[in-house]
């Protein structure tokens, strides 16, 4: 059996490992801060959307006051896409980062420097996470600018080592874990390839190493946060359950209850109705015993009744003589039928109002109505209502004892079609009775 031939390490340019080297340590630098490759593909799915958002709107409005800024997003949006680091579709739910992952690894283009466009757009979402995690380092250019970036890329790109001076920026602090890890996943770092100021690259590797451990450190707390959050979610969401549950049943008991109560109301209801039958039956039999004797009764109080009448009590009659209005729609005609009545009577008020249409071929009463009432000493008895159509309208209205004060007739509601017409109504023929 042959045995495994070790795979040789990929001979790549000193200058490119380098500037993969201070790729990967500005990578080094946004994942202290707890921020995965995935966050920033999904960074990127955001900067395709937003482009493409300036774009419709530029269609729409071309004179858009915002042009300028509208126009940044959609370069934005053309230089993402042609970098090929996030997916073109913007789908966010499925960016997972491996592009920008082999890119800081120097797994692709494998061997060979960036192009340009993938390296600008993978600094600029660097930059614009650490501008976010650490606003000072950032406005202090602890992390290199993007004019920067770019002219360590055109060094490397010529196969010259980028030059990044006395090598003070925070950044450059995670250079030596950079090369460690690219010697680790097997690109061949050669001798002469490090970071400058060795002396001080042990003390900012073990910078960076303890960097790591406290971004890893604050990884698995937001992996607890989250996991504990989801726990007490799904504890809320089984709360709410176990509430909807006990108030089902809670509603079902009630409803049983009420039918409980509904069917002894029945039963209750059954026994009254029994008890009003037998009632009504020794009733009705009391009623046959008592038919005779009251009928006698019932004779004699005729013949007094008749011998009363034959007494001759005259009746008091007042006709009240009013004259007629001729009112619109819009009107609440007033009739004053008497200026008082006799006191100590028992009144009964006898109205009678005419309603003639003042244009005789006019079909204004045709459907027409009339609501009033009638007052007796200042006091408003029940108001009526004509049928529609009926010109002839009486109503009788007991008056009782009322009506010594003056006695009054108010039309509220006069309802012609049209609402134009002009009618008139006429309140002769009324008139007050009482027993003499």
């Amino acid at each position: 059996m042959l045995a495994a031939v070790p795979r040789p390490k990929r001979e790549i340019k000193p200058s490119t490992v380098r500037f993969i080297a201070m790729l990967r340590a500005l990578d080094l630098a946004v994942d202290s801060h707890g921020v995965s490759h995935a966050e920033l593909e999904r960074r990127l799915c955001d900067w395709l959307v937003q482009g493409r958002q300036a774009e419709a709107r530029l269609r729409e409005n071309p004179g858009d006051a915002d042009r300028e800024r509208l126009t940044a997003l959609v370069a934005r949006k053309n230089d993402v896409e042609h970098s090929g680091l996030a997916r073109a579709d913007g789908h966010r739910a499925k960016a997972g980062g491996q592009r920008i992952g082999e890119l800081v690894s120097g797994k692709f283009p494998a061997g060979k420097v960036p192009p340009r466009r993938r390296v600008e757009v993978c600094v600029a979402v660097l930059l614009e996470f650490l501008a976010e995690n650490d606003p000072d380092g950032f406005a202090d250019g602890e992390y290199g600018t993007r004019g920067a970036w770019l002219e360590w890329w055109r060094q490397a790109a010529q196969g010259q080592e980028p030059d990044i001076g006395e090598g003070k920026l925070h950044v450059w602090g995670y250079l030596d874990t950079a090369l460690e890890q690219l010697r680790d996943i097997g690109v061949h770092v050669g001798a002469g390839v490090r970071a400058e100021e060795p002396a001080s690259a042990g003390i900012s590797g073990l910078l960076a190493e303890r960097d790591q451990a406290l971004a890893r450190a604050r990884q698995a707390e937001k992996l607890l946060d989250e996991a504990t959050a989801r726990a007490d979610a799904a504890e809320a969401r089984a709360d709410a359950a176990t509430a909807k549950a006990e108030e089902a049943t809670a509603k079902a008991e009630e409803a049983a209850t009420r039918a409980q109560e509904e069917a002894r109301e029945r039963e209750r209801a059954q026994h009254q109705r029994d008890e009003a039958h037998h009632r009504a039956d020794r009733l009705r039999k009391r009623a046959a015993a008592l038919a005779l004797p009251l009928a006698a009764l019932a004779a004699c109080a005729g013949i007094a009744v008749d011998r009363l009448l034959l007494a001759g009590r005259p009746t008091r009659t007042v006709e009240f003589t009013v004259p007629a209005q001729e009112v619109t729609a819009s009107q609440q005609p007033v009739f004053t039928l008497s200026g008082g009545l006799p006191a100590g009577s028992d009144w009964t008020l006898r109205i009678r109002l005419a309603v003639t249409p003042t244009d005789p071929f006019s079909g204004c009463t045709f459907e027409m109505q009339i609501t009033a009432h009638a007052e007796a000493d200042g006091r408003r008895l029940p108001s009526f209502t004509s049928h529609p159509g009926q010109k002839d309208i009486t109503q009788v209205v007991h008056l009782g004892r009322l009506g010594s004060r003056g006695v009054r007739l108010v039309v509220t509601r006069l309802a012609v079609n049209p609402p134009s017409c002009t009618v008139r109504l006429d309140p002769s023929g009324s008139r007050a009775t009482a027993p003499g």
